[in-house]
């Protein structure tokens, strides 16, 4: 299906982007702008942000005329937006919100400050400003694992009576701040009398084309650990795998999502059919980088253990925040699919954006 037959499916939007220079957030913005979309992009440093993200754009032949940048902040009153600019934004129709403080080891101040309280107010101010017809967050596949969270101490039916420093304590901060957030965001946007649209992605990987990726994305991070031989082990059992999901997959979903009236009040899982065991996405993996993948397996109870080490966790740069995302139960996207069905969309081909995400690793770090 070409863009034109695409864009025939898709409602006009005029989408207002947090997180507009972040992986999702650059993909999300190239895909809205060639379905023809108008956007404004959230930026913190409009001087520079919008010259380096409007020429990436241009690289991808994506025209830049139905592009606004604004200057603003999540974290401030206001957003720090001018009065100029509230009143030209006041016709915004979707927000779609994917920005997130990612790091591990960081405190329940810093994530809670960004990923908890900024996309709160971001979510309040724009509700104030716009007449929304669809508040979209951004999330993660972790939220769908009911099981997980009651282990880590969420009270999933009341989550205002989830004793929050207890969670942050079992997960890391930011995968906590993830969890906390997604209630919050849902409790609020009802409270507002908005529809909602949360995505939960899979960890995500790069294009089948170009396979780009910022280097501190997960999957990132172990491609480099494989490149300079310091993935010794394969981390957990031969049943574990990572759930995967490519980025230009990802956005074409929640674009579509943005404006499925299925979708209102609603979430969303987005991951690939396909699931690759760890043994298999390092191999994948290795090839690219010219380096054997490991065949050995260490147990997740014994990396605990010697993460807790904190210069052993520096000298193997890990965290045991990380070792959470690998998984054993399978993901339900039935809902996915139908969805995508509907909306004639296709996966794209997980071992090539696989590659070359290891591929493009490679050749940039």
């Amino acid at each position: 299906m070409d863009n034109k037959e695409i864009a025939l499916n898709y409602s006009p939007q005029i989408a207002f982007v947090a997180g507009a220079t972040g992986f999702i957030g650059r993909f999300l913005i190239a895909e809205l702008l060639t379905q023809g979309h108008q956007v404004y992009a959230l930026v913190r440093d409009k001087q520079a942000q919008q010259h380096q993200l409007e020429n990436w754009l241009k690289d991808k032949q994506v025209s830049v005329t139905e592009l606004t940048f604004i200057q603003g902040d999540i974290t401030q009153p206001n957003l720090a937006i001018s009065q100029k600019n509230w009143i030209e934004l006041a016709k915004v129709n979707i927000l779609y919100n994917s920005s997130a403080l990612f790091a591990w080891n960081l405190t329940m101040q810093q994530a809670q400050q960004v990923n908890v309280e900024g996309a709160l107010n971001l979510l309040k101010c724009i509700s104030e400003h716009c007449r929304l017809d669809r508040a979209v967050h951004v999330s993660g596949y972790m939220l769908t694992l009911q099981d997980h969270l009651r282990q880590a101490g969420v009270c999933i039916d009341q989550p205002e009576q989830t004793n929050w420093q207890r969670v942050y304590q079992q997960l890391g901060a930011y995968e906590a701040s993830k969890v906390e957030v997604h209630y919050a965001w849902i409790k609020q946007a009802q409270s507002l009398g908005l529809d909602w649209t949360v995505i939960h992605p899979a960890t995500v990987i790069s294009d089948e084309v170009t396979g780009e990726i910022p280097v501190n994305q997960p999957i990132a991070h172990m491609i480099s650990l494989l490149k300079r031989k310091k993935m010794g082990a394969i981390p957990a059992t031969a049943q574990h795998y990572l759930p995967l999901v490519s980025i230009d997959y990802l956005v074409k979903v929640i674009g579509y999502a943005a404006t499925e009236t299925g979708l209102a009040r609603s979430e969303l899982l987005v991951a690939h059919e396909q699931r690759l065991t760890l043994s298999d996405m390092f191999n994948i993996m290795a090839a690219q980088v010219g380096q054997k993948a490991p065949t050995r397996y260490v147990s997740l109870d014994l990396l605990r253990m010697i993460l807790k080490w904190k210069w052993l966790a520096q000298k193997l740069e890990m965290s045991v925040e990380m070792l959470n995302f690998i998984r054993t139960e399978p993901l339900n996207i039935s809902q996915l699919k139908q969805y995508t069905q509907h909306w004639h969309i296709q996966e794209s081909d997980l071992k090539k954006s696989l590659e070359k995400t290891s591929l493009w690793i490679f050749q940039h770090t």
